[in-house]
């Protein structure tokens, strides 16, 4: 799978803020709904590079001309695998747009699964990043921060808008902005403020990008409230959920009970393991699954095309259910790593999700009246929903009823006949076998998550 080029378009009309010339959005480049990616140079030399949330790092597979050495060594360690290599500085150049001279990165040797050209840029804030532990901040702080100390009196918050690659009536790829909002969305102002929750001093290693899920917040296929109890032990409301949100995930990772209840009642629905993505539900693609999250108090239904996808999109050539017929992947899939016995969050909700929303991250303003330079406001997270229900439907009858929209077979009253409580091993018929969740390949990048993170600035 060839990730491609990135193209940068200039928006008329991005929206001002004061302090702040307009400047483009960065376009990205949409593989498949499984990763987002932007061009980046260092140096003049091009790279793409996948736009991760869960991470704050950058580094890039290949060679970046006249580099400075840094004299140090870098490892970033994964849940699967690590990258490693020579920690050095840059220019950088974000597209047309952002800019930020001698920019600190980590170097790795190209190999099969990070060719050349290839990387990861880390958009998470962080009081700990890797490269930040082995070089002092500024000069060893990750873009984002950089940018923002560009202009110390512009909001210190980026948006992200993501595309559906298969959507019949919005057809798009993607975008970033930083420190603008699109004019088209300036409506996610006026949004809740979800606070983003701040681990226990001792757990900060592990921080993420985490808000919390109202109570009763997730909404079920038969339009019901899932029954649901946070397993995070420090956590003080356990009728409300921990969710990460993640653009480095492309299928969202919750408990096996949640996936259950929301895919186990559907005619044909199986729990099975998937060779090269691991245990999910599968289920036939003419299953219309619509589930809702409620932030804030404010509900943000999921696309019924985000809720599952055909194996080959995932790189996978096909799929089939015990009887030997075609089968669709659910894309919220049990988590396929372990948590360990003390979890911080109860959710990772990543692409599929995220394609429902446009989202501002705010890591906090730095506040001018305080003694301490880098003092800043709460951190937050804002979301606008994009999904219209009647709309989404239709989509779905085109794209996967062939026009034709049937009446569904509805839902099955006893979950245990859905063949949820079963597991069994389906082989995929792989085109190319792309690893989704803990580790996956797309066009060669690593797409795999940090177990130690740290997303705050500092």
């Amino acid at each position: 799978m060839q990730v491609l080029s990135v193209a940068v378009v200039v928006v008329l009309g991005v929206a001002l803020v004061a302090g702040l010339d307009i400047r483009a959005p960065l376009n990205l480049t949409n593989a498949g709904d499984l990763s987002y990616c932007a061009e980046l140079e260092l140096n003049g030399q091009v790279f793409k590079v996948l736009v991760d949330t869960g991470s704050a790092d950058l580094w890039v597979a290949g060679t970046v001309p006249n580099s400075i050495d840094t004299g140090l060594q870098g490892e970033v360690t994964y849940a699967v695998g690590n990258v490693k290599g020579p920690i050095k500085t840059a220019d950088l150049r974000l597209g047309t747009t952002y800019s930020v001279p001698n920019q600190t990165f980590m170097l790795i040797e190209p190999d099969a699964e990070h060719p050349e050209g290839s990387g990861i840029l880390g958009l998470g804030p962080s009081v700990g990043s890797y490269l930040t532990d082995s070089l002092p901040s500024p000069a060893g702080s990750p873009m984002l921060y950089r940018l923002f100390l560009q202009n110390r009196t512009a909001p210190n918050y980026f948006t992200i808008l993501l595309g559906r690659d298969r959507d019949p009536t919005d057809h798009f790829p993607g975008s970033i902005t930083i420190s603008e909002i699109l004019p088209e969305y300036s409506k996610i102002l006026e949004e809740p403020r979800l606070e983003i929750i701040r681990l226990p001093e001792h757990r900060e290693d592990d921080q993420h990008l985490q808000i919390l899920l109202d109570a009763d917040g997730l909404i079920g296929p038969d339009n019901q409230p899932i029954r649901t109890t946070s397993s995070v032990p420090s956590s003080t409301d356990k009728t409300r959920l921990t969710v990460v949100l993640d653009s480095g995930f492309s299928l969202p990772q919750i408990s096996k009970a949640v996936a259950e209840a929301i895919y186990g009642r559907f005619h044909g629905a199986e729990y099975v393991s998937v060779s090269g993505i691991g245990s999910t539900y599968i289920l036939p693609c003419d299953s219309e699954v619509n589930v809702t999250f409620k932030f804030g108090g404010k509900s943000f239904p999921i696309h019924p095309l985000d809720m599952t996808m055909d194996p080959g999109a995932l790189g996978l050539g096909s799929v089939r259910n015990s009887k030997g017929d075609l089968a669709c992947v659910g894309t919220f899939q049990p988590f396929t790593y372990d948590r360990a016995s003390d979890p911080t969050y109860d959710m990772v909700l990543g692409m599929a999700f995220l394609r429902n929303v446009y989202t501002l991250f705010d890591y906090g303003d730095f506040l001018p009246q305080s003694s301490n330079s880098d003092a800043k406001d709460t951190p937050y997270i804002q979301l606008l929903s994009l999904t219209e229900p009647s709309e989404a439907h239709s989509d779905f009858v085109t794209a996967r009823l062939g026009g034709v929209d049937v009446p569904p077979p509805g839902l099955l009253n006893d979950k245990s006949g859905a063949g949820g409580g079963s597991k069994t091993h389906v082989a995929a018929i792989a085109a190319s076998i792309a690893v989704i969740g803990v580790l996956f390949i797309v066009g060669g990048i690593f797409v795999i998550k940090a177990r130690r993170k740290k997303i705050w600035i500092r």
